[in-house]
């Protein structure tokens, strides 16, 4: 063993805390593995109700996967108070751990020790393929860019990954332009998962037909997952999409953001900026001089506000016009 490190989330004396979800992702160094071993104490709730299959452990549990996502293949979840025997192996150089607890009933706990050892295969995953935009407030993601950071002859399956962030005071909306699969329908083949935040849960929606609609985030963060069981199929396969900042307020002018109506607001830098950042591309439909300004402001709000305003002036105008009227003309002749 090359490295030894310990995991815990065990105390003497003390249970682990309710409500915890946790993610760690351990990386390894090239043509070595990452395994993991149990030892002094596992106890974790477990379940007391007949469970369906495919459930297991479905209240607390600690969970390992071959890869950097929680999509990626499940090496085991385990709980109860039967400390795990068999090898926790992890080929692909990264290894994948979520510990999680619900509301009720903590236990110890567990304690385990991993290490970064030499490969049994001799081969290391050299050519993940994952892409980051972490530093925009919108960008462009398209199919054709992978096809450049594929090696030659590449074979076999293709599993890419796009992870996005914008400004935490933002959330991201996702913008299908184009969606073309080799083999629509056929999910088995191809598909396009969106997840919200981490891919700890299940997406935000699967695409794998003819089209793909918008989606949009809670979340600052998301990934973006392209499959392909046989690259390929690339080169027949055309997605592109636009992500981008937005959030969601009554007043987006007070806040020094685009109004696009509906109480989604957009950075003003986006708008005019040959984008459509808005859900139905208001802010490249305002863009003549003035028109932009008149739009903000019939989307703010304040025009339930001005229009009463108006009315009292126009009430106004015609009492005090009448008014005058009638004096004139009840003046004596000279």
């Amino acid at each position: 063993m090359l490295s030894l490190h310990a995991i815990h989330f065990a105390d003497i004396g003390f249970m682990y805390p309710p409500n915890v979800d946790c993610v760690r992702v351990i990386h390894s160094r090239p043509q070595h593995d990452v395994i993991v071993k149990f030892h002094h104490v596992f106890h974790i709730e477990s379940t007391y109700d007949k469970i369906e299959a495919g459930e297991e452990c479905p209240n607390d549990f600690i969970e390992f996967r071959d890869g950097r996502y929680g999509f990626s293949p499940l090496i085991g979840r385990f709980c109860g108070d039967r400390m795990p025997k068999r090898e926790i192996r992890a080929v692909s150089g990264f290894l994948w751990i979520r510990f999680r607890s619900d509301a009720m009933l903590e236990y110890q706990g567990f304690s385990a020790e991993y290490a970064i050892v030499p490969s049994k295969t001799g081969r290391f995953n050299n050519h993940e393929c994952l892409l980051e935009y972490l530093n925009g407030l919108d960008g462009f993601i398209r199919t054709k860019d992978l096809i450049a950071n594929l090696p030659r002859n590449a074979s076999g399956t293709l599993d890419c990954v796009w992870r996005l962030a914008v400004p935490s005071n933002f959330r991201i909306a996702f913008y299908v332009k184009e969606f073309a699969l080799k083999a629509p329908n056929q999910c088995a083949y191809n598909f396009v998962e969106v997840y919200s935040g981490d891919t700890s849960d299940k997406p935000l929606r699967r695409f794998c037909g003819l089209t793909a609609n918008d989606v949009f985030s809670p979340s600052n963060e998301m990934f973006v997952r392209f499959y392909l069981s046989d690259v390929r199929s690339l080169n027949t396969t055309s997605i592109s999409a636009l992500f981008s900042s937005y959030t969601r307020m009554k007043n987006c002018t007070q806040e020094g953001l685009f109004a696009c109506g509906d109480e989604n607001c957009v950075p003003n830098s986006l708008a005019c900026n040959g984008r459509p950042n808005c859900p139905y591309g208001r802010d490249e439909r305002v863009c003549s001089v003035g028109q932009d300004t008149i739009f903000n402001f019939l989307a703010s709000g304040f025009v339930p506000l001005v229009s009463i305003i108006f009315i009292v002036l126009i009430v106004i105008s015609l009492i005090c016009f009448y008014t005058i009227r009638k004096n004139h003309c009840a003046l004596p002749p000279l």
